[in-house]
């Protein structure tokens, strides 16, 4: 690896919550102001000085196969060159079929990820090179954040989290990636707090008008509470003490009911062990 920049040279981490497709064209007032965020935060992206090195992403729909096991991360491979690409995987449904012609240039930087690839190597870490699109936890709000009037030209490099929800082992990933920052790599993380289609069917479920409106309710109240829980974890200023908070989230029972997967893959260990 080059040698370090200094730590006030550092690029800053950013973390952006993402909609699907329709964030790129939705109308309501929710949809407009997130847009609007979203560019106010691409254009801070490109005005970062020094410039970063490139973009290090993670994204909630890009998780390492179980097939690796555990402590495995995948990292896309790239192209052999250094040119712009559009290339992204069609991971979402959406009923307007212009949506499926959308493309977005980025440039791929196979270089720098073969050198991430060998540090994540050097520090223990089982890392594999995979031929994939970007999926649309990346492209959807950069595509919204880099415009063509303000295209993003610093490499990207997409990284998976490990399989499964062990959520001390993704800090853990956090942690061996802190250091690139010290490279002039920006490390930026996409997803959602709260990400529950479940909770919506309940309300779509409910067979009375009352049972929605109570549904509604309970599912709005646990959304905040768990938003609210996150924030405060993440604003602990002292590295330990915000570890642990983000550790405790686990036991609380929003957390399930925020990410249905956990508990899908917990009903299906206890299948496996039943078996």
């Amino acid at each position: 690896m080059p040698h370090s920049n200094t730590s006030a040279q550092r690029p800053p981490v950013y973390y952006i919550g993402h909609a699907g497709v329709p964030l790129l064209f939705g109308d309501d007032e929710i949809t407009v102001t997130a847009r609007e965020n979203l560019r106010a935060i691409g254009h801070e992206i490109l005005s970062l000085e020094p410039r970063p090195k490139a973009i290090i992403a993670f994204s909630g729909h890009f998780e390492a196969g179980e097939i690796h096991g555990p402590n495995t991360i995948e990292g896309r491979r790239g192209y052999l060159t250094d040119t712009w690409q559009h290339d992204f995987v069609g991971d979402f449904h959406d009923t307007h079929p212009y949506v499926y012609k959308y493309e977005w240039d980025h440039q791929d930087a196979p270089k720098l990820g073969n050198e991430i690839w060998r540090y994540l190597k050097d520090k223990g870490l089982k890392a594999k090179r995979v031929e994939r699109g970007v999926d649309h936890g990346v492209w959807v709000p950069f595509k919204v954040m880099f415009p063509p009037e303000r295209p993003l030209d610093i490499p990207l490099i997409q990284v998976s989290t490990f399989h499964g929800y062990d959520l001390e082992s993704q800090i853990k990933l956090g942690e061996v990636f802190e250091s690139l920052r010290e490279e002039g790599y920006l490390i930026l993380g996409s997803g959602m707090a709260v990400h529950s289609f479940p909770s919506i069917e309940e309300i779509k479920n409910a067979s009375t008008e009352n049972e929605r409106v109570l549904a509604k309710k309970r599912v709005l109240q646990e959304t905040r509470n768990f938003d609210s829980f996150v924030r405060e974890a993440v604003a602990e200023n002292e590295p330990v003490a915000r570890k642990n908070a983000l550790l405790a989230l686990e036991s609380r029972h929003e957390f399930k009911r925020s990410h249905p997967t956990v508990e899908r893959q917990e009903l299906q260990e206890k299948q496996r062990l039943n078996l």
